[in-house]
């Protein structure tokens, strides 16, 4: 279908992609140099959905556009759609992929609140929902819960870092750009704490770290940052204390200091296990099982890494 060259560049479409690297930009030049005709491109409602970068490209050597478009019963769902197309394309959670699982969260619950989209629970009893999902049982954050395999703390967690980003993007799109892609590292708790300034403070944060040109980003650099302080007991003076039965004190720790007690014996049998097989000798049935509980065990292994992230930086 041939469309006037025309489209509509959305901002709330480009802020879900990142810049295109050069050999992209390249490869889109070297076609347009040799005449190769674009692939048409995907849009709804004549706002382009993807492929922006070459869609400019394109339009501006004069080449004719065509389109494909797409049925949405809206634009949250069609924003939804682009980031849930995007994050699952990422394998780890890496930043980017963050972002985008927040932004799917807030466009799929904008979605939900203005009836745009059905409910997926509408069937499940109140009950269920708070044993499965705890913390949040809105019918927008079901589907993200079982898609991504987190918590819907998390998703919440997620939804607030977005919201964090795109704060820092209206002071500067360059540094919003560059901790999502992970030219800056600074922990994602830090990433809150910035959203948490005046427009004031955020504009000076931002300028001092634009010019420190760190590639990494501490807490110790926002304003409002305490440091731990660790104090020593006071001293007793030799006094007698009597003897009071304490009982046993939370410890937060208890159950992660556990678990990274255990993985080594893990490592251990995966070890044993490849130096006394022969793999070329084991079964296929024996072959899927292993692989298939070696998948779980990876994704778990993601999503606690991804929750434990950034709290050693955050001591700093």
């Amino acid at each position: 279908m041939q469309q006037p060259n025309k489209l509509i560049i959305d901002p709330e479409v480009s802020a879900l992609f990142l810049p295109p690297d050069a050999a992209s930009i390249n490869k889109i030049r070297e076609n347009i140099r040799l005449g190769i005709a674009p692939a048409p491109f995907p849009v709804w409602n004549r706002i382009l959905m993807d492929r922006i970068h070459e869609y400019q490209e394109y339009s501006d050597a004069g080449f004719s556009i065509k389109t494909h478009p797409f049925t949405f019963r809206s634009k949250n769902m069609m924003l939804a759609s682009i980031c849930q197309l995007l994050a699952e394309d990422i394998q780890s959670h890496t930043q980017y992929k963050i972002y985008l699982i927040g932004k799917q969260y807030q466009y799929h619950k904008a979605a939900f609140d203005h009836k745009e989209v059905e409910s997926p629970t509408e069937h499940i009893s109140l009950v269920e929902l708070k044993k499965k999902y705890t913390k949040d049982i809105h019918p927008s954050v079901v589907a993200l819960v079982d898609l991504y395999g987190v918590s819907s703390g998390t998703i919440h967690f997620y939804s607030r870092y977005a919201t964090a980003i795109d704060t820092i993007r209206t002071c500067s799109p360059k540094l919003a750009t560059a901790i999502l892609s992970g030219d800056i590292t600074v922990s994602r708790k830090a990433i809150l704490r910035l959203n948490t300034l005046s427009e004031t403070e955020l504009k000076k944060c931002i300028e001092k770290i634009d010019a420190s040109h760190d590639t990494r980003i501490l807490s110790s650099m926002i304003p409002g940052h305490t440091p731990v302080k660790i104090y020593d007991p006071p001293h007793l003076d030799n006094k007698i204390i009597p003897e009071i039965k304490q009982m046993p004190k939370y410890d937060p720790d208890e159950y992660v200091s556990s678990l990274a007690l255990t993985i080594p014996s893990w490592s251990d049998t995966i070890r044993r296990v490849r130096e006394r097989s022969n793999m070329e000798d084991v079964s296929p049935g024996a072959a899927k099982k292993l692989m298939f509980q070696l998948g779980i065990l990876e994704s778990n292994i993601q999503i606690i890494r991804t929750e434990l992230e950034g709290i050693t930086e955050d001591a700093n």
